[in-house]
């Protein structure tokens, strides 16, 4: 089943990746999947150290501009691309899971 969770995550990356705006690739490449808690869990993550960047006016604070491009900003319209990816996949990831699920429970059955 852990193999299924994790081929559902890439499915999720390869699609984000795909709807992502590419001005310079960065935000592109920070699109990944992260082990969770425990083996039943992967996490699809984008932005982190490489997509944050000091707030204008030479304020002490910083923002991730993967969230920016995401949500929009007071000066940019939204651009969204992950949670798009996630609704194209969702679909296909519950079904593969629950396949899994079934046949794990058929084979534990027959032990």
């Amino acid at each position: 089943m852990a193999a299924e969770l994790d081929a559902a995550a890439s499915q999720v990356v390869f699609a984000a990746r795909t709807l992502v705006p590419k001005k310079s690739g960065r935000l592109a490449s920070t699109i990944r999947k992260v082990a969770g808690e425990h083996e039943l869990q992967t996490k699809v993550v984008a932005g982190g150290a490489a997509t944050t960047k000091p707030v204008r006016n030479g304020a002490d604070v910083s923002y991730d501009y993967a969230l920016g491009v995401e949500f929009g900003t007071q000066d940019t319209p939204p651009q969204p691309f992950f949670f798009p990816a996630y609704r194209l996949t969702k679909k296909r990831a519950k079904s593969r899971i629950r396949r899994a699920v079934s046949k794990a429970a058929r084979e534990a059955a027959k032990s």
